[in-house]
């Protein structure tokens, strides 16, 4: 049996390639007549030169503009594009399906009793445009209100307009209704907005709730609070771009030319984790215990921070929350408790001192009162160490 020759053009340095590049391996282990030739570099900056003397069968690749468009071209053998980003492409293309991710985003807020939304990508990818005009009609036909975006071009992040950036992010945050849920075109970028939100002394997730694409964990885990991410499903659109080649190279032509996969799940986490608060003081007060919950603080330094006395405090906690105020704290202790389980191989009494608790054997005993199980099982349950 003869081998079917098969290039990748695919960058990883992003969760989405990675994904791609194992749902095609995947894909290539079932069949085994592949042998694949791998390109990867930058998107949309990938050089070419060492495909000109391959000699192939088929192409899976990242289309990302008219150039590499025009070099895949010229290899002269069936494609599947993973990417869609150029609009009069000829190949049949593989993608998410950008809608799909935007509704499950705006679900996501109008569930938590968010009005207004807005949105935070790129005016140069179309993936990224996709996503903000669903959501921007998911806006004004669920919620009846216009979406207030900001989109930039790769070159002003770069490190020489690094300061400007970020000071454009920060004012189009400052100026936004709040709460407000903000869509995150890409994980990539939710660093970008938390350190905006910061610098202004805005909380997250009671007056910014955000959350991104991709579930690239490193850029969730480094958030805080953590990122919450739409997981599109990258992998099955490598799977399904492969199988697609396959049938192609077997003669078959393409029933339609895009294929879209649905996303798998929303990756609820901190930063999106609450639900709208459109009391300033109630807001304020959220904001001190996020910061300072794991230090030993008082009801009077919580409702001094919010502008209020301490019985006015308590009775917005209860009427607009739902708990106490040393509940609210509670929680935040044991949020980081479980965070600190999952990511790090502290020893418990650590864990205990670092959120707060005053040792080991209360962590255990509010642990497993709110969580149903011990902090051992736990962090041998949820564990990527």
């Amino acid at each position: 049996m003869k081998n079917k020759r098969i290039a990748i053009l695919v960058e990883t340095s992003l969760n989405s390639g990675r994904q791609i590049v194992r749902g095609i391996s995947r894909f290539a282990r079932e069949r085994n007549d592949w042998s694949i030739f791998y390109l990867t570099g930058q998107l949309g900056a990938m050089a070419f030169d060492p495909l000109e003397e391959w000699q192939g069968d088929g192409i899976i690749a990242r289309i990302a503009n008219t150039e590499l468009y025009r070099n895949v071209q010229t290899c002269d053998v069936p494609t599947v594009d993973v990417l869609g980003n150029v609009p009069d492409s000829s190949y049949p293309v593989v993608r998410c399906d950008e809608n799909a991710i935007s509704t499950l985003v705006g679900n996501h807020f109008h569930n938590r009793g968010f009005k207004h939304v807005a949105f935070f990508g790129l005016a140069d990818e179309l993936w990224s445009l996709s996503r903000r005009q669903e959501l921007s009609s998911y806006c004004r036909e669920l919620l009846g209100t216009e979406l207030d975006a900001l989109e930039f071009e790769h070159s002003e992040r770069s490190s020489q307009n690094w300061n400007s950036y970020i000071i454009k992010i920060q004012n189009w945050i400052e100026s936004l209704p709040k709460p407000v849920g903000i869509m995150v075109a890409s994980d990539q970028f939710g660093p970008d907005i938390l350190a905006a939100c910061h610098a202004s002394g805005l909380s997250v997730p009671d007056q910014i709730s955000l959350v991104g694409v991709d579930n690239d964990q490193p850029f969730c885990e480094i958030c805080q609070p953590q990122l919450s991410s739409v997981e599109p499903n990258h992998e099955l659109v490598g799977y399904e771009a492969a199988a697609l080649l396959d049938a192609m190279l077997e003669g078959k032509q393409p029933e339609q030319r895009v294929t879209e996969v649905p996303p798998t799940i929303l990756h609820v986490r901190q930063s999106s984790d609450a639900t709208a608060i459109e009391d300033p003081a109630l807001a304020k007060a959220l904001l001190f215990i996020r910061n300072n919950a794991c230090e030993p603080i008082s009801v009077e330094e919580i409702a001094k921070a919010a502008g209020v006395s301490r019985s006015v405090l308590q009775r917005r906690f209860k009427t607009s929350l739902n708990q106490t105020i040393l509940e609210s704290i509670l929680a935040v202790r044991i949020n980081r408790a479980k965070e600190m389980l999952a990511t790090t191989s502290l020893p418990l009494p650590d864990v205990a001192e670092r959120c707060g608790f005053r040792h080991q054997e209360y962590l255990g005993f509010v642990f497993k009162k709110r969580i149903g199980i011990t902090p051992g099982r736990y962090r041998a349950k949820h564990s990527a160490t």
